[in-house]
């Protein structure tokens, strides 16, 4: 978020507060008494948070008018609070911020940390081919987490090619592969799972309808158990990898986010859980077939989903 740039548009329409990335809440009571916009991508993990301070749920009612790319919070929180402060908005990317075509050099990338079992077994399944992992943590999987946490080791994990670059350079990676390993969920398990429970009303919540109920034996459970529930949730990958001209390869799953924005097998293309390898190589061997899919997601990401249609859309008559 730190790249829209929002501030360009600030003479172009009316008077208002637009916070757009994590800052600390209290600061909210400095301006209570004005119009404050605030776009959250931050939902629904912001539920699954134990920390308060990032959560901030006392302060909804300061704002004017929340963004978020949640349809399941907007629908949830408007109906509890009896209001309609959500409105569900598209993950925007900055226009001027897409690089040019150019020549693709890799066979497939992920940008991300690993923090979830599937994602470490897919990773492995990406090394098999000509792929690059842009993440910013060393600690990527299990095993590395524990080192890090029990050692304080920083050793750089051995799959990562790109670590620690910067926005611009990421950019660069994503129009250089063809394709872009994305998907809309989050993992839920251990302690985000016992955060989730400890949220009010929780269980009307349509994004936690995955995980289990709250039970003595469930919760005693989360503290052993390494099961992974299913949370879905918008990621700026999608926009990233449209925009960089990167087939987007999404892992299907129950929620399918993705298609609030994107057409199947016109705009991106699934693969199924644990048929990841299978579906690499028949795009990578049938390359021309999926070049349309690639520019039919460009199109729409740049004529839709820029910072400058999001102003447009959202911003310019508040």
């Amino acid at each position: 978020m730190q790249q829209y740039d929002f501030r360009r548009f600030e003479n172009m329409c009316g008077d208002f507060y637009l916070i757009e990335a994590r800052f600390k809440f209290s600061l909210l009571e400095e301006i209570k008494n004005k119009k404050i916009i605030y776009i959250n991508i931050e939902e629904p993990n912001r539920f699954m948070s134990p920390d308060l301070a990032f959560r901030g749920d006392e302060y909804d009612s300061y704002f004017y008018k929340i963004f978020t790319c949640c349809p399941y919070t907007t629908e949830w929180l408007n109906k509890r609070q009896g209001a309609n402060r959500r409105e569900v908005v598209y993950i925007p990317i900055n226009e001027e911020k897409v690089p040019p075509k150019t020549k693709k050099r890799y066979d497939i990338i992920y940008v991300g940390n690993i923090n979830s079992r599937e994602l470490a077994k897919n990773i492995k399944t990406i090394s098999k081919f000509n792929y690059r992992l842009v993440a910013r943590s060393h600690n990527i999987g299990i095993l590395s987490l524990l080192k890090y946490k029990i050692f304080k080791s920083h050793k750089k994990n051995k799959y990562i090619t790109d670590h620690g670059v910067d926005y611009k350079e990421k950019m660069h990676l994503l129009s250089e592969s063809k394709i872009a390993l994305v998907h809309g969920l989050l993992w839920c398990t251990g302690e985000t799972l016992r955060a989730t429970w400890d949220t009010p009303e929780i269980e009307g919540h349509g994004a936690f309808t995955l995980i289990p109920k709250k039970t003595w034996y469930n919760y005693l459970l989360s503290f052993v158990s390494n099961k992974e529930h299913l949370v879905p949730q918008l990621k700026t990958r999608f926009v990233e990898a449209a925009a960089t001209r990167a087939l987007m390869l999404c892992r299907k799953d129950p929620f399918n986010i993705i298609e609030r924005y994107y057409i199947p097998d016109k705009e991106f293309v699934y693969y199924e859980e644990g048929k990841l390898e299978e579906k690499v190589i028949e795009i990578l061997e049938n390359w021309e077939k999926y070049e349309s899919v690639v520019k039919n997601a460009y199109n729409r990401t740049i004529k839709e989903y820029t910072t400058q249609a999001f102003f447009e859309k959202y911003l310019k008559n508040l």
